[in-house]
C-alpha cells in the first residue's frame, strides 16, 4: 500500500533521478558555452614585434575570446616589462580595452564572435607605435600574450629567433613537434632537455657554462628562463643559485 502511494508520487526510481540530474546538468553546461567558444583552449605565448625599418613582417596576432580576458604584456628583448603610455584601437565598439597604467598591462575582451581589428600601442621612450592585429574566436585564445619588442641592437639575436621560432615556443613552454626528450642523470631539476633537428635544446633557469651554444634566448618576465640550442653532447654544465651542476645526457 505504502509502496504504491510512493510510486504514484515519485514514478522515477532513485537511480533514475540521479541519472536525470546528471543529464540535465550536462545539458545546462553545454548550453551555457557560447558556440564560438566551444572546444577553444586558452594558451600563454610569446611573440616578436620586429620594428626594424625596412623589415617586412606581419603584425603579431592577439587571439581573443568571448567572456574571457586576455592580458597583453609588452617586454624588451630580455623579457623586462616595457611600460605602455597610450593606445588606439580601430574598433572600440566590438572590443573592450582596460589599461593598467601602473603595471603597464593591457587587458582585452571581444564582444562579438569573429570580429577583427587592429591596435596601435605607444611604449615609454619609443617614438613609433607597435601595431597588433586583434582576432576574435580562433581555435585558441591567448589568456597571456607577451609581445617582445626588438631594438636595432637586437639584430644578432633577432636573426637566430626568426630562423628558430621553436626556441621562442619552448620559452613559452611549448615543446616543438617531433622533439624527443633526453634522459638525464646527475643533478636533477636543473633543466629539461630534448633532441630536435639533430641538435639539443635546453630549457633552464640556470646559465649554461659548457658547452658553447649555437642559439640562446631568455625571458625575465617571471624570474629568468633560458633556452639554449647546442650540438649533441654527453655532458652539460649548468650554473644556478645552488652552484655548478653536471648533467649527463643520453639519447635513448
Amino acid at each position: 500500500m505504502v509502496n504504491n502511494i510512493v510510486n504514484s508520487m515519485f514514478p522515477l526510481t532513485a537511480t533514475d533521478i540521479e541519472q536525470s540530474k546528471t543529464e540535465i546538468s550536462s545539458r545546462q553546461k553545454a548550453a551555457a558555452v557560447m558556440p564560438a567558444m566551444s572546444n577553444v583552449n586558452g594558451v600563454s605565448r610569446i611573440v616578436i614585434a620586429n620594428t626594424k625599418p625596412g623589415f617586412s613582417t606581419a603584425p603579431p596576432n592577439v587571439r581573443l575570446g568571448i567572456g574571457v580576458v586576455s592580458s597583453l604584456i609588452f617586454t624588451d628583448s630580455k623579457g623586462g616589462v616595457w611600460p605602455v603610455t597610450s593606445y588606439v584601437i580601430g574598433d572600440a565598439e566590438n572590443f573592450t580595452v582596460n589599461w593598467d597604467k601602473k603595471g603597464g598591462i593591457i587587458m582585452l575582451q571581444s564582444k562579438k564572435p569573429y570580429a577583427n581589428t587592429n591596435m596601435a600601442v605607444m611604449l615609454q621612450g619609443r617614438a613609433t607605435p607597435i601595431t597588433l592585429m586583434l582576432q576574435s574566436t580562433q581555435k585558441e585564445w591567448d589568456y597571456e600574450l607577451y609581445v617582445r619588442v626588438t631594438k636595432p641592437e637586437d639584430d644578432s639575436q633577432l636573426g637566430g629567433v626568426q630562423q628558430s621560432s621553436y626556441l621562442l615556443s619552448l620559452l613559452s613552454g611549448v615543446v616543438p613537434n617531433g622533439a624527443k626528450k633526453l634522459s638525464s642523470t646527475g643533478e636533477q631539476g636543473v633543466g629539461k632537455f630534448w633532441r630536435y633537428n639533430d641538435r639539443y635544446l635546453i630549457l633552464t633557469a640556470g646559465t649554461l657554462i659548457s658547452p658553447g651554444y649555437i642559439n640562446h634566448i631568455e625571458d625575465k618576465t617571471m624570474g629568468t628562463t633560458h633556452v639554449y640550442e647546442i650540438n649533441p653532447t654527453p655532458v652539460v654544465m649548468i650554473s644556478n643559485d645552488s652552484g655548478l651542476h653536471k648533467v649527463n645526457l643520453k639519447d635513448e
